[in-house]
């Protein structure tokens, strides 16, 4: 196994810790502020179809690739890396994009709680860095989970296993 493919999976995994996680808890302060004051229902209707739409796109793969990592020791097969290197660059270039975007989201999140008073002008940038974070691990983990892994099954063991029928 070679230094790409140890670079592939490492980020591929902490991007599917981190997506997850952060998911969990977007979904959950969803679900938190549905529990809250008054609102009308369509509002509440979003709120839930955010929910389920994080629960489904983030946590699914996540849980997922979390599974099979504890099954098999690793979330993606090294030859499944060597076979599809094209997706493996995309869900590694995307992952590490979405590893750039949520450190530079924490730390002005960190500085920001830190400051005396709210700063007007932070809107912006920080939804920009929010959403291409999100954006960035929706890339990785679909691509990961659906076209990358698939089925968990190598090419030459599905070519093999039709060549013999």
């Amino acid at each position: 196994m070679g230094l790409g493919n140890t670079i592939v999976r490492a980020i591929y995994l902490a991007t599917v810790v981190c997506a997850t996680l952060l998911a969990l808890a977007i979904a959950a302060g969803l679900l938190y502020s549905i529990l809250g004051a008054e609102r009308p229902a369509i509002s509440l209707l979003k709120d839930l179809a955010s929910s389920a739409a994080m629960l489904a796109l983030y946590v699914y793969p996540g849980i997922r690739a979390l599974r099979r990592r504890r099954a098999i020791g690793a979330v993606i097969a090294a030859e499944l890396v060597r076979e599809r290197p094209i997706v493996a660059g995309i869900v590694t270039l995307a992952g590490g994009f979405g590893h750039l975007c949520f450190a530079i989201l924490l730390t002005a999140t960190i500085d920001i709680a830190l400051a005396p008073q709210w700063p007007d002008d932070v809107g912006g940038p920080f939804a920009l860095f929010f959403f291409s974070t999100l954006a960035s691990y929706l890339i990785a983990l679909l691509c990961g989970e659906f076209v990358l892994v698939g089925s968990g099954e190598s090419d030459a063991a599905r070519a093999s296993r039709s060549a013999s029928l």
